[in-house]
């Protein structure tokens, strides 16, 4: 017994040394803690570590907060590193920001199971749950049909946050929270979370020969003349990131508009408002900026602020819990396109 437990001091002193971190509890055990007692619990980070914001929703007076395991674990340096891959941004790698595999221990292929999603009830974690599965999707057309492999690729499925096509998220209200908790975890299933930095990268090995220009080059010298515009870009990013963060941080689900939607919109740079057909209901997008970045397509983040009669109903940041952009540029047939204002492409949403 005395060498078992040595051992376990080793391996700790080992994975502290290195910045690894790995833990694991069953749902039962973390049950009634706070997000910060779980994420203790699992990764052995510190109170003090800042927490993301979850996908909240006011319910029953209060509020619910929900977390992907994923994004809950995560170092606030590997979420700020996800923010420059979906805005594009070109700040240089570090080798030593930790990266989490998180996921359920007890399923034999974790990663098949999804990222589980927490459920907070005034704080305290209620649940754990499974994220709602989209139905598989049929086979590719041939390519000799380009409008029906076209069309196959924009096609999307209804997810929990819609009922049907074209809706705005959460029309339905609390409806969601049926569809989610139909997969509830049972009490004995185990979490598990594996943090550490990934491997250095090789260095790169620089050709004494010049090599002749590839189509990427050719891309870039075409794009050359609009390069212009990139300084002028990268400061309307940045002003954003500072705006937005500092807007989100004075909005609270249950708390009123201090305008009508529309015109508080209207009156604030980065928002957007999308009414709904139901009434009272609507979808607010916030500018969150980007990463400075030398790609052109000006690719930001945005929060969701779902309003019913001037009230904030819910609040979801990007690439968290709740919904997402994207599906304010779900037509009515499931498309991804560009039904609404700030959507264009295939699908993408610039708020």
């Amino acid at each position: 017994m005395r060498g078992r437990i040595g051992l376990a001091a080793a391996l700790a002193v080992l994975l502290a040394s290195s910045g690894a971190r790995a833990g694991e509890a069953a749902v039962g055990e973390l049950i009634g803690l706070s997000p910060v007692e779980v994420r203790a619990r699992l990764t052995g980070a510190g109170a003090d570590t800042p927490l993301p914001r979850g996908f909240e929703v006011a319910r029953d007076g209060g509020a619910d907060a929900y977390f992907t395991l994923d994004d809950l674990v995560a170092d606030p340096r590997a979420r700020h590193r996800r923010m420059l891959q979906r805005t594009h941004g070109d700040e240089p790698y570090d080798p030593e920001v930790p990266v989490c595999r998180s996921g359920l221990a007890s399923a034999q292929r974790p990663s098949a199971a999804g990222d589980p999603v927490l459920a907070f009830r005034e704080g305290r974690l209620a649940a754990v749950l499974r994220p709602a599965r989209t139905p598989p999707r049929p086979p590719a057309p041939s390519l000799d049909d380009r409008k029906a492999y076209e069309r196959w690729i924009r096609q999307t499925s209804v997810g929990p946050f819609q009922t049907g096509f074209g809706q705005l998220p959460l029309e339905d209200g609390a409806g969601f929270l049926g569809r989610w908790e139909a997969g509830r975890l049972a009490l004995s299933e185990r979490l598990a979370v594996d943090c550490a930095p990934l491997p250095r990268r090789p260095p790169i090995a620089v050709a004494s020969k010049r090599r002749a220009l590839n189509n990427s080059d050719m891309q870039g010298l075409a794009l050359l003349p609009f390069a212009v515009k990139l300084p002028g870009m990268n400061r309307d990013r940045a002003r954003a990131r500072e705006q937005g963060a500092a807007m989100l941080a004075g909005l609270s689900v249950g708390a009123r508009l201090p305008q009508d939607p529309r015109a508080f919109a209207r009156s604030h740079e980065g928002l957007r408002w999308h009414a709904s057909g139901r009434p009272g209901y609507g979808v607010l997008t916030v500018d969150l900026g980007g990463g400075r970045t030398r790609n052109l397509s000006d690719a930001r983040d945005a929060v969701l602020v779902g309003v019913q009669d001037g009230t904030v109903a819910w609040i979801s940041p990007p690439a968290g819990a709740g919904p997402g952009a994207g599906l304010l540029c779900v037509d009515a047939e499931g498309l991804a396109g560009a039904p609404r204002p700030g959507c264009h492409g295939w699908g993408m949403y610039r708020p």
